[in-house]
């Protein structure tokens, strides 16, 4: 199972813009506007710029669909901003699974469902699920996830209109009725399972070590922020920032790859342990500020003159 996650970062814009809205709880005064990410093993595979006033969780499914990457996650984490009450369905319906790390669990029982008279149980449902409704709405549901899987309409879009009909239309209330299930069946297993909630914290923790990296990378020159005229402008700062991420991230990959291959070759045992606590998201070894010099020869970096002074000591 690879496991993506997705988060929005906030970052002031240097010029006004479209999508550069006030926000006085992130911005204070200023404008700004909010990367969302998708990321998975470290590696930044997507971002959109959004809005501050959007709300995060009506671009969940658009950036992992659109993932044009090689690397497919098929679980996604995210913190309460990601949730709604529609995404656990329609990530189901197209084979990925959303994943939520709890803060507290307690207050996720009220979710959990199924249930009728469980008073003997740990944890009792406080509802039953309408099958039969999503049952009927069946197929109204296949129209509304083919739609979505030919791209002919967005989940923003869907979010939008589903938000606008009454709250008795039977399509909407057997969506929701069906995320209350798959929400429910998640909950659950997130209770029973260590193993999970380890898994789910530990991608959500990349995600937040990819957000410090891009804000140092962002703060190169003075301030948290985008530059650009327009919205194009700063949505092409956005994906240069994310590319001069993952090169730092690939670098610092390829040298603890080197030091891998060295400790195992030896057996040190204590250096591998230590290289498990290494994230490939360091940056206090590296410069970014100075002049850089591209080579016009495009000799390849000698990672082993790099790695012949550096010894691991627990």
């Amino acid at each position: 199972m690879l496991y993506g996650s997705v988060d929005g970062q906030k970052f002031a814009a240097a010029n006004p813009t479209l999508k550069a809205r006030h926000a006085r709880k992130y911005f204070g005064k200023d404008r700004g506007v909010v990367a969302f990410t998708l990321l998975a093993n470290h590696v930044v595979l997507q971002t959109e710029l959004l809005g501050a006033n959007q709300h995060e969780s009506y671009w969940v499914f658009d950036i992992c669909y659109n993932n044009t990457s090689d690397i497919r996650p098929t679980t996604i984490t995210g913190d309460m901003h990601c949730i709604n009450m529609a995404n656990f369905a329609i990530l189901h319906w197209f084979s990925m699974n959303l994943a939520k790390h709890f803060t507290n669990l307690q207050a996720q029982t009220k979710h959990c469902g199924p249930g009728q008279a469980y008073s003997d149980f740990l944890i009792q449902p406080v509802g039953q699920i309408d099958r039969s409704l999503i049952e009927s709405e069946k197929a109204n549901m296949d129209h509304i996830a083919a739609t979505l899987g030919l791209k002919e309409m967005s989940q923003r879009v869907l979010m939008r209109k589903i938000c606008t009909l009454s709250w008795h239309h039977r399509t909407s209330k057997a969506i929701f009725e069906f995320d209350k299930l798959i929400r429910s069946i998640y909950t659950l297993q997130y209770l029973r399972d260590p193993q999970l909630q380890r898994d789910v914290h530990r991608s959500e923790n990349r995600i937040e070590s990819y957000h410090q990296l891009r804000s140092t990378i962002a703060q190169v020159n003075g301030k948290k922020e985008l530059t650009g005229r327009t919205d194009l402008d700063v949505a092409v700062s956005n994906q240069c920032g994310r590319l001069i991420a993952n090169v730092v991230i690939a670098y610092n990959s390829m040298l603890l790859s080197g030091l891998l291959s060295r400790y195992l070759a030896a057996g040190n045992e204590k250096a591998i342990d230590l290289l498990r606590r290494i994230s490939p998201a360091a940056w206090q070894h590296l410069h970014f500020l100075g002049h850089y010099a591209f080579r016009d020869k495009r000799e390849p970096i000698d990672l082993e003159s790099i790695l012949e002074g550096v010894v691991l000591t627990p």
